[in-house]
Parts: structure tokens; C-alpha cells; sequence
């Protein structure tokens, strides 16, 4: 018998309890199977987690790209009648260019993009990978330890049923005589053959089961990093957007509080539909 169909076999006997030996007790791997269960949940973690930080750092990259793009565009003008059949743009922003930006440095907010997405993913993207990477590794040596253990369980079935055999011949001895002892030793040099098949069945079993025991247990003990990772990424972000803050220049109205709004603005506002937390100008910071 082949040893594919050998763990075919044992795990449809296993599966539907299909055998006669209502007390046979199958190999143990239960350490293994509830740290791959419970390393399983935790990879439903770091999957979604390494999902929402992908995505956070694209829209971190798409604002800064974005900002880069419009600070560099030109104001809009309030034009006034020059009294000769044209219009001429008035100043109405103090301490302002042309450009929406102003004194804003282009260079260091393209620093901070590139620079913010690389230790995204040297600091916190390729640990989280390597972790996933890792325990598919396991959980594919995982699947071949299952095949061992059912192969050694499959052995040990058979080992028994000829031990069995062995004992019906030697009850029959006195009708078959010389014929059934020599069915005896031919029966005895299988077992003999076939517990040396098990042996390393159960040596094989023994050396991957430690294996897939040691891996197990690193990949959860590197799990308690999982939370470092998220608060690498908030400290990175909070970096980025300090230094994007501060490359934006000294040069920034402020932002006028609702009642501060002139009255005759907000009528303005309201005539044309607009709402009166939007202000129609920026007043330059002092």
C-alpha cells in the first residue's frame, strides 16, 4: 500500500470513525493545531492592518502630491474697472505671492512624501510581510505533518492487525501444524518489517511535530510587535504631517470663527446660498 493511499485512507477512517477497533486513539499533534488556529486569527489581523495602512499611506502620498499641485497654482484675482474699458487685479492678500502656496518649499514637501512612504514600508509594511510569510511557511509544513501523522496511525493499524493474525494462526496450530508455523514466521518477518516502516514513520513524525512546534511558537511570540508596528505608523504620519505643516511657510491666514464673520458678509452668504462657516476671505495672520 502506497502512502498516499495510506493517509487517504486513515483520514476517511478518522473523519467517519470507519474501523473496528473502537479504541484506537489517534496520534497526537494538538499543541501545533491550536497555535496554528489561534497564529491563523491573529493573520486575520496583520492582514487587515497591512490593508488600512496601504491605504493610509496612498492618501497620505495623494494629499502631499495633491498640496504640492494647488500651492503651486496661482490665486484668484479680485479685479476692479480701470475706467478705460479694462479691469486690472487688485492686491488682497498681504504677504502673499501670486501662488497659492506663497512662501511654501516644494522640495521639502516632496522630501516628505518619498521619505514617509519608504519608512513606512522598511519599518512597518516588510515586518508585517515577513510575519505572514512566515506563518504560510508553517502552515504549509503544517498540511505535511498531517499526512505523517496519518501515515504513522495507518502503520500502527497495521502493525496491530497482524499482531492479531499472528495470534488467530497460533490458536490454529494444532489443526494446521507444520503449515501454520510456517505461516506463523512469515507473518512474524512482516510485522518485523512493517515496525521498522513505522519507526521512521514515528521519527518523522516526532522531528516535524518539534519543528512546526518551534516555528509556532516564534511567529506568536513575535505577534506582541503587532502594536508597535501601528504606533510606528502613527508617529510617522504625525512626522510627515509636522514636516509638511511646517513646509508650507510662515505665511498662513487665519482661519476667522464663525461669529467673527462680518454681518454683512454672512448676508451675502446666505443670498447666495452659501453657508455661513465658509468665509468669503482669509484674513492674513498678524
Amino acid at each position: 500500500m502506497g502512502a498516499g493511499w495510506r493517509r487517504f485512507t486513515e483520514k476517511a477512517r478518522q473523519k467517519w470513525h470507519i474501523t473496528a477497533d473502537k479504541g484506537f486513539a489517534s496520534s497526537s499533534n494538538a499543541r501545533n493545531e491550536l497555535m496554528l488556529r489561534d497564529a491563523g486569527e491573529f493573520a486575520g489581523h496583520i492582514k487587515r492592518c497591512e490593508k488600512d495602512i496601504r491605504i493610509l499611506k496612498n492618501a497620505t502620498e495623494g494629499l502631499i502630491n495633491t498640496t504640492k499641485a494647488v500651492m503651486s497654482s496661482p490665486l484668484p484675482k479680485v479685479y476692479e474697472d480701470s475706467g478705460n474699458g479694462t479691469a486690472q487685479p487688485i492686491a488682497t492678500t498681504q504677504g502673499l505671492s501670486g501662488a497659492i502656496g506663497g512662501d511654501f518649499k516644494v522640495d521639502e514637501l516632496h522630501r516628505v512624501s518619498k521619505e514617509t512612504a519608504k519608512k513606512l514600508e522598511a519599518e512597518v509594511l516588510a515586518p508585517m510581510q515577513r510575519w505572514t510569510t512566515a506563518y504560510n511557511t508553517v502552515q504549509a509544513r503544517m498540511n505535511k505533518l498531517e499526512g505523517v501523522r496519518l501515515e504513522v496511525d495507518s502503520r500502527r493499524r497495521t502493525v496491530a492487525e497482524l499482531g492479531q493474525k499472528i495470534d488467530k494462526q497460533r490458536a490454529r496450530l494444532p489443526q494446521t501444524k507444520v503449515k501454520g508455523e510456517f505461516d506463523i514466521e512469515q507473518t512474524i518477518k512482516k510485522v518485523q518489517h512493517k515496525e521498522n516502516k513505522l519507526a521512521a514513520a514515528r521519527q518523522s513524525f516526532k522531528e516535524q511535530e518539534a519543528l512546526v512546534y518551534q516555528q509556532l511558537a516564534q511567529l506568536i511570540r513575535d505577534a506582541v510587535w503587532l502594536k508597535s508596528y501601528i504606533a510606528a505608523v502613527m508617529r510617522l504620519e504625525q512626522e510627515a504631517f509636522q514636516s509638511a505643516y511646517a513646509s508650507l511657510g510662515p505665511s498662513k491666514a487665519t482661519l476667522p470663527l464663525q461669529q467673527e464673520v462680518p454681518m454683512q458678509s454672512e448676508q451675502m452668504m446666505m443670498t447666495t446660498g452659501a453657508t455661513a462657516s465658509r468665509p468669503v476671505e482669509l484674513q492674513p495672520q498678524v
